[in-house]
């Protein structure tokens, strides 16, 4: 059940333009690979889009050059062994100008290559060489070197893949930071200054959180308006110092950490880590459709106890309560969103505690149904705009379109309070296009056009 809900981490899209697109390209091709073998191809893509992977938008511009040949695998069948030697260079810029270049040249093979049966294959196969350089001004901010092997197993009929792990050798500093960590001197600011980790403990707080202060803070005579964010399973921890790092992985505290975070925005950022005490609710969703709502649903029925896997509505109440009274913040401008795991823990919040400390909320690829079928119109005191993943897969985005199908129909609701926005194309996410705003939604202003009286 733990593992049903996790998200997907931000850690796995790291290198945007590194290694980890390198290695999807050259498995990409194991695929499709012909009986027979083929004589050497070389070919040069020029491309461009646009990434707000870093929480604001830039530029990209590269060239990738491949040199790709086959060969007939020496166990027989109808698998061919793939070798590449390829190499590219990309710029990325950001709205003022400022760039940074991300470029490799290094070369990908099938190392071995063992039948399983019909059309399934076990491959080890291997990276070499400088997967990925990043400059800007001619200065290196970071080299990787040396050498990947990736394990898994492929059907080459039914494009079925089954990640087994995988090895390196070699410096890869790029692996263990965050792409935008490394470029934020660069093209981002210096919101991360602005960000600091209060382990449980340390404060008055029942939980641990990463606290962002604006630099507003302190000017306003009403107090700065207060935004707090709860976690995805996948960033649960131990409320330590080094617990809280997981809460960087992703959404929020990761745009503020990597300088992505506009420094005009005038929230006070508390950034919450839920712990599961001890782990485990009794239940098993990992054969279900949609096993995040599965989880979710258990533990609302059994009233959100602390061995729950997502927040509870009684740790987001108390730390509600902790957080206006220790910071310079004004009580009717407060606000929370979450995402996955926080979003229902953001609903359910919602449908106990209503209006009594918050303004507005802003649940992402969370479960709502619950918090509806035991609170119905009365969720409606609060403006909630529901966001969620089209093609989600771990938590029906039934979750978020049906509860605000339903408020949209309650007495004095207009479409404003009960907004609804389903991005196509995604699975379980979401959070990461609506905390940098890419796809086109601006939370933020919309948040602060209310307050609770």
């Amino acid at each position: 059940m733990r593992a049903s809900i996790r998200p997907t981490s931000s850690r796995t899209r790291l290198l945007a333009a590194g290694t980890t697109v390198l290695a999807v390209l050259a498995l990409a091709g194991l695929a499709s690979s012909p009986a027979v073998a083929a004589g050497p191809q070389t070919t040069t893509e020029e491309y461009a889009y646009e990434s707000w992977f870093c929480g604001y938008p830039m530029q990209v511009h590269g060239q990738f050059t491949s040199r790709f040949r086959e060969r007939q695998d020496p166990h027989g069948g109808d698998r061919t062994l793939v070798h590449e030697n390829f190499q590219f260079a990309e710029t990325w810029t950001n709205a003022a100008g400022r760039s940074f270049t991300v470029s490799a040249k290094a070369s990908s093979k099938d190392l071995k290559s063992v039948s399983l049966g019909g059309s399934a294959y076990e491959v080890i196969f291997q990276q070499s060489g400088q997967p990925q350089v990043v400059t800007a001004d001619g200065v290196v901010l970071a080299r990787d070197r040396g050498n990947l092997r990736f394990h898994f197993i492929t059907d080459i009929q039914t494009g079925a893949f089954e990640f087994l792990g995988a090895t390196l050798n070699g410096p890869h500093p790029g692996f263990e930071t965050d792409l935008c960590k490394i470029v934020a001197p660069i093209t981002g600011n210096t919101s991360a200054e602005h960000q600091t980790a209060r382990p449980l403990g340390t404060t008055g707080a029942g939980m641990g959180y990463y606290e962002y202060l604006p630099p507003s803070y302190g000017e306003a005579a009403s107090g700065s308006p207060l935004l707090v964010v709860t976690n995805g399973y996948g960033e649960n921890g131990d409320g330590s110092a080094a617990g809280l790092d997981l809460l960087l992985f992703t959404g929020i505290p990761r745009f503020i950490d990597v300088g992505g975070w506009p420094l005009d925005r005038p929230f006070v950022v508390l950034s919450t880590q839920h712990i599961e005490q001890p782990p485990g609710l009794p239940g098993d969703c990992s054969d279900v459709p949609w096993p995040g709502s599965c989880v979710m649903q258990i533990q609302h029925d059994a009233g959100s106890p602390p061995e729950s896997p997502c927040t509870t509505p009684g740790e987001l109440d108390a730390f509600l309560d902790y957080a206006v009274t220790a910071y310079d913040v004004d009580p009717d401008r407060v606000y929370v969103t979450g995402l996955s795991c926080g979003a229902f823990g953001v609903w359910e919040y919602l449908s106990q505690h209503g209006d009594e400390r918050v303004a507005a909320a802003v649940p992402i690829a969370g479960e709502g149904r619950p918090a509806w079928a035991t609170s119905g119109c009365a969720l409606s005191a609060v403006p909630i705009w529901a966001i969620h993943g089209e093609l989600d897969d771990v938590v029906n985005p039934a979750g978020s379109i049906d509860p605000i199908t339903a408020l949209s129909g309650c007495p004095g609701v207009s479409s404003d309070r009960a907004k609804l926005s389903i991005y196509p194309g995604l699975m379980h996410d979401g959070w990461d296009q609506a905390y940098s705003g890419s796809a086109g939604d601006d939370i933020y202003s919309w948040m602060l056009d209310y307050t609770r009286n």
